[in-house]
Order: structure tokens, then sequence, then C-alpha cells
């Protein structure tokens, strides 16, 4: 009894180590499987943060292609507009150059037309008080006067109507037309009275005629001052209240029937030079 009571103790002792040793290989196995399962885990998330990478790889890429495109917009618009403005300064240029060209031909024209009808003013009215003068010479002269006023007629009223002209010029052209509506009635008058022998130098008539001619030609030297004076302003800074009165200057510059039914004269740009007479 005495010597099987040790070798129970050693068998139970064998036993207990041997259960001991069974647990501490099921924790072993169970850590195992834990660190396997946080390893896969842990290569889970590793080939998550990979693919995130490259979509943000390729994000940045696609903001990289798409910055520099708008870029190249950018820079192409930016082109786009320098050659838009320079258009538009050289046709603003050319438009004032256009504009100024313009007005000096037809301030050329409007003077050139007011001094051609000055002169054949006075040439009719010296026709018409010289006796000795032949009566087909005086129907010429009265035709060319007729012709004259036509082409003043029109000349002004397109001038005044294709430029900006200033209020000094308008008031200018009324008053050299209103002198002379003032002559083309002295003139008809004359013209009757020479066809009848009934007039002479000395005659208050003929006088009359012959001041207003005087007065005519002063008023064509103001209005061809004022003519140069408009040439120096820029037509672009004139008042809109210049382009109001324009209208009312053209009907002013409508003068009466001529005293002869002259042939009517298309006027499709200033006309250059004076025409001889018939």
């Amino acid at each position: 009894m005495s010597g099987s009571a040790p070798m129970q103790t050693v068998e139970v002792a064998t036993w207990i180590a041997a259960g001991v040793a069974i647990i501490a290989v099921g924790v072993a196995a169970w850590q195992l499987w834990l660190a396997h399962r946080r390893a896969r885990q842990a290569e889970q998330l590793a080939s998550r943060v990979r693919e995130l990478t490259r979509a943000t790889e390729s994000h940045a890429e696609q903001a990289a292609g798409a910055a520099q495109g708008a870029h190249s917009h950018s820079r192409w618009a930016w082109e786009q507009v320098k050659l838009a403005a320079n258009q538009l300064a050289e046709a603003r240029q050319e438009r004032r150059a256009s504009t100024q060209r313009e007005q000096w031909e037809w301030a050329y024209a409007m003077t050139t037309t007011a001094r051609e009808l000055v002169d054949c003013s006075q040439e009719l009215i010296r026709v018409a008080l010289d006796a000795q003068v032949a009566p087909h010479y005086r129907l010429a002269a009265e035709r060319h006067y007729g012709q004259v006023c036509q082409w003043w007629q029109e000349t002004v009223i397109k001038a005044l109507a294709r430029t900006s002209p200033t209020l000094e010029l308008q008031h200018q052209v009324i008053t050299f037309t209103g002198v002379h509506h003032r002559l083309h009635g002295h003139i008809g008058v004359l013209l009757r009275a020479a066809e009848t022998n009934t007039v002479s130098d000395t005659d208050p008539l003929a006088k009359q005629a012959q001041q207003t001619g005087q007065e005519l030609a002063g008023a064509h030297r103001h209005l061809q001052r004022a003519v140069s004076d408009s040439l120096t302003t820029n037509p672009e800074s004139q008042d809109a209240a210049t382009q109001r009165g324009t209208g009312s200057v053209a009907r002013a510059a409508t003068p009466t029937a001529p005293v002869a039914n002259a042939p009517r004269r298309g006027l499709d740009g200033p006309r250059q030079g004076r025409s001889g007479q018939n």
C-alpha cells in the first residue's frame, strides 16, 4: 500500500502535466488562428489601400491632364481675345480714317458747290443787266444756274446726312441758304424784266440783286470758315443734339424751284471740280 501511493501521485502528476500541455497546445492553436486571421485582414486592408492608391494616382493623372487642357484652352482664349482686340482697334482706326476722309470729301463738295452757286448767280445778274448779251447766252446762263441750284441742294442734304456737322456749321448753312433764297427771288424778277428790256444798272431791283449777291459771297466765306473749323473736330465726340439738328438744316437747305427747268443730275458722291458753263 505504501508503495502504490507514490505511483498514484506520479500518475496524477503526469495526467495533470498532459492536461496542461493539451491546454497549452489549444491556446497556441487558437492564438495561431487569431494571428492568421489578423494577417488575412491586414493583407485585405493592404490590398484595398493599394487599390485606393492606384485610383488616387489615376484621378491625379486625369486632373493633371484636365488642368493642362484648361491651361491650353485659357491660353487659346487669351490669344483670341488679343486678336479680337487688335481687330477692333484696326476697325476703329479704319472707321475713323474713313469718316475723316468722307468728311473732307463732303466738305470740299459743299464749299465748291457753294462757290459755284455764288459765281453763277453773279454771272447771271451781270448777263441780265447787260443789254448787249444775246438771248441764247442768257438762256444758257439761266439753265446753268438752275443746274447749280439743284447740285447745291443735293450736295448739302447728303453732306449733312452722311457727316456730323457742328452747330456752327449748321447755322452757317442755314444763313447761306436763306440769303440764296432771297437772291433767287430777285434773280427771277430780274430775268423777267430783262426779257422786256425794262431794267438797267441803276434800277433799285438791280442794286438789290447785286447787294444780295455780295451778301451771298460773304455768307459763303463764313460757311467756308465753319467747314474748315469743323474738320478739326472729332466726329465721334459730337453731341446728340447735333444729330437732331441736322434734319432741320437739311429742310432749310432745300431751295425754291429753279429759275429754269434744269435736267436732274444724280449725285452719288461728292462732286469734284466745277462744271463749265453751257
